[in-house]
Order: C-alpha cells, then structure tokens, then sequence
C-alpha cells in the first residue's frame, strides 16, 4: 500500500518539496484564462474558486495531472482540517507514495495522516485481486486489521468465521445458494468489538452487516465483458464496513460493535444456481430465483437474519447491490434507504457532518409488488414495467429484519470510480468510511 506522509510546512524538509499556491483569480498571458494553474518559482499556482463544490478535490485531481505527489500547499487560500482531509483522499490514486507539507501544526499533521493512511489502507483491500482477497481470505485479513487496532486501544475483538463444511454453515441459505458452485468456501465472518469501557457481555448497540461478494461473475445470468471486468470490487461493502470500525477503534470507540461479513464468489459450474431455484430460509421466507446476478441480497439476507436473532439496538446493512442505485444517484454519491426515516436520522447526520455524498430513497410496501412469484413467497430480483430497482432490493432485504429493530440500508454505488472524476482518482473510493466511524465514536 502507498501511504501519505504528512509534515507542517514549518520543518525543514519542506522547502525541498515543489511549491504549491492556492490562489482565486486566473492566469496570466500567455497561459488561458481558463487554465487551473500556471507555473510558479519552485512550483505551481494553481487557481481556485472556493464557492465551487469541492473546489479543494478538484485542486488535488489539478495537481495530481501534474505529477507532482511531493507538494508544500500554501497560498492566500486556506483549507480546514475537513477539506484537507478530502484534499488528500482525492491526491492518493494508489499508485505513487506522497509526500505533503501544510499549515497546520505537527500533532495535527499526525492524526490526519493516520486517518487518511488508514482509510487508504482499506481503499487498496477493495482493489485487491480476487485470488488474493478469497471469502475466508478476506475476513480473516479484516479481522487482523481491527485486532491490531484493538491491540493498540485496549478494546476487545473476537472473530467467529463459519465457513462451508462447517454444521452452522448450514442455515445460511443465501451463501450456500451463491457459494455452491465456488471452489473457494462461501462463509460467514462475525467479528465481535467490545470497546474497554463496556464489559463482554454488554448489548449490541450496532450490527453491520455487509456483502462480500469477491468475484462476480454473475452466475448462469452472466455479466458481459464490460462489466465484469471490475467485479473483484464486489466485496467493497464489507471492507469499508471494516475500514469505518477499525478507524473508530484507532478514535474512541463507544458501541459495542458486530459485524457480519457475508462472503463469497458468485461462480458458473455444473451444479450452481439456477433460475427457477426456490430457496427456503429459517424465517420460512422462500425466494425463486429469477436472477442469479442479484446475488448480493441472497447473502445479506443470511447476514441480517442471524443479526436480528442477536438483538443488536440497530441494524445497518451495506452493499454494492444494485446498477439501478448507480443510475438514480450517479457513482460519486451512495443511496440511504429506510422504511422510517427517524431511524436513519442520526447517521445522516454523521455523514453531513462529515462531507460524505449521499441521498435517500424511498421504501414504501408497495415496493414488494415488484418481486411477486408464482412460486414463492417473491423473486429475488425485481420484474414489472418501472421497477424502482434499489427500493425493491430494499424491499427485499425488509422482509428478513424483525419490525421492532431499527434498521437502515445503504447501497454503496459510490463505491469505485472505472474512470475517475472531477474529485477523485480511478479506483475505489473510501465512501462512508470517516462518515460511519464518526457515528460509531460519538
């Protein structure tokens, strides 16, 4: 992983480093007016218009097309510790080291390079080859991470990873569906975080659970070329999901936390699923398959029915499910989905209080009509002339959470950029990951 360092432009080091001036106004003759920068003694000025949205993200994508990663940002425009969280989210691209002065002072340089490291660390798990990120694989090098945070706390971490072969394997519908025609072992990693305030035994204040998809194929329903390619990304839900807890830990953790990391690949092989498959799950809800390709629901459903029989105070489910979510909100921001809105309020709230993109959309009972069968109780995908595709994938998820816990659904569409954008580098994104530690810690 290539990490940020972080100095005060105060420290000797960064006079060696190419100057950078944020400046308002334009360039001069010769340079166009509408350039972003023109060259500087020493470096670059590059212009601003602060009343642009994310201004200070597309000064970093502006300096990254430079190819400068070794930078002392100064100039008569400032940036808060907020933005330049976000200005150095949207200069990392993966790929080069960076090396960047500020004003700001040394203790404060410090934290924010360990909160960026960190959420950069999980950006590049996300990115991670589908050989190398297998189900258990992945949820046991989540684990690690959120142990070694709790090593360095003092908080408590314990991982039950329940994988094909084993007995309890086999309630979880969904998994064994999706999984069968895997050579790697679908599986079920809850990772238990007890913060050192709480004792062991202290009700689960949140249960987050996440898909792990980590190669999508799309089963028998098979994705074209075009978008397959990028399906090792499939499993971006559970490890943003790990990002925000082990980045909560590393800041004061207060809720006793539990995750369920849903994982598996979604393969084609002579005995996968089928469409026209019926499953059954332990609520007695049963599920024809009229698409193998949304498989993600199929695994959540095992994630949150096993939440619900744990009696967490909260709910929060995430996953990369639906194209339809990509299409309503575009890939920079995710959608919020809850049947009450008040449920979904305070973590709004952390998000806005954060700057993280996001919009809600609405679940209402109607939404079931979409995944009507004759054979089972629904379909697991959506069919019916204006199906509103990620308010039905919510609807169907609903009906695998008991009434009386409050949950809501995020449909992380912001998850991966393909190409980049005016804010940020091609590549995974980090999205929810400050927004949902801020919540956990306050």
């Amino acid at each position: 992983m290539k990490k940020i360092k972080l100095l005060s432009n105060t420290e000797k080091d960064a006079k060696n480093l190419v100057q950078i001036y944020l400046e308002t106004g334009s360039p001069k003759k010769p340079f166009d007016k509408d350039s972003k920068f023109e060259p500087k003694e020493g470096g670059y000025t590059i212009f601003v218009d602060p009343s642009e949205f994310k201004w200070y993200q597309k000064a970093a994508r502006t300096i990254a097309s430079l190819k400068v990663f070794s930078l002392n940002l100064q100039g008569s425009v400032a940036l808060t510790k907020e933005q330049f969280y976000w200005f150095l989210i949207a200069l990392y691209d993966g790929q080069h080291e960076l090396k960047v002065a500020s004003v700001f002072d040394k203790e404060t340089c410090k934290k924010l390079e360990n909160t960026v490291n960190t959420v950069n660390q999980f950006r590049a798990i996300a990115d991670s080859d589908s050989k190398e990120s297998t189900p258990s694989k992945l949820v046991e090098k989540l684990f690690s991470l959120i142990k070694d945070a709790c090593d360095t706390t003092g908080d408590h971490a314990k991982l039950n990873l329940i994988k094909r072969g084993n007995e309890k394997f086999k309630k979880f519908t969904g998994l064994n569906a999706v999984g069968f025609a895997s050579f790697q072992d679908p599986c079920m990693g809850i990772i238990d975080v007890v913060p050192k305030a709480l004792s062991k035994d202290a009700p689960i204040d949140m249960a987050l659970v996440g898909k792990g998809i980590t190669f999508d194929t799309g089963g028998y329903s098979l994705k074209p070329d075009k978008y397959m390619e990028t399906m090792r990304t499939d499993k971006t839900a559970v490890v943003y999901l790990a990002g925000a807890v082990t980045l909560a830990i590393l800041q004061g953790l207060k809720k006793r936390v539990r995750l369920y990391l849903c994982c598996s690949e979604n393969m084609v092989s002579g005995q996968g699923m089928l469409p026209g498959d019926v499953l059954t799950y332990p609520n007695g809800v049963t599920v024809e398959i009229n698409n193998t390709d949304a498989e993600g629901r199929l695994v959540l459903a095992d994630g949150l029915l096993q939440a619900c029989k744990d009696k967490p105070k909260f709910i929060l489910d995430m996953a990369t499910l639906t194209g339809a979510a990509k299409i309503a909100v575009g890939r920079d921001m995710f959608s919020v989905i809850a049947q009450n809105q008040e449920h979904s309020k305070a973590l709004c709230e952390a998000f806005d209080a954060n700057d993280e993109m996001y919009w809600q959309l609405p679940l209402c009972a109607f939404h079931k009509r979409f995944l009507s069968s004759r054979r089972a109780d629904m379909t697991n995908s959506g069919h019916g002339d204006g199906a509103p595709g990620a308010s039905v994938a919510a609807s169907f998820l609903s009906s695998f959470v008991e009434k009386d816990i409050p949950w809501v659904h995020i449909d992380l569409s912001s998850a991966y950029l393909p190409d980049g954008s005016p804010f940020l580098a091609a590549g995974p994104t980090g999205s929810t990951i400050l927004g949902l530690s801020y919540y956990l810690t306050k």
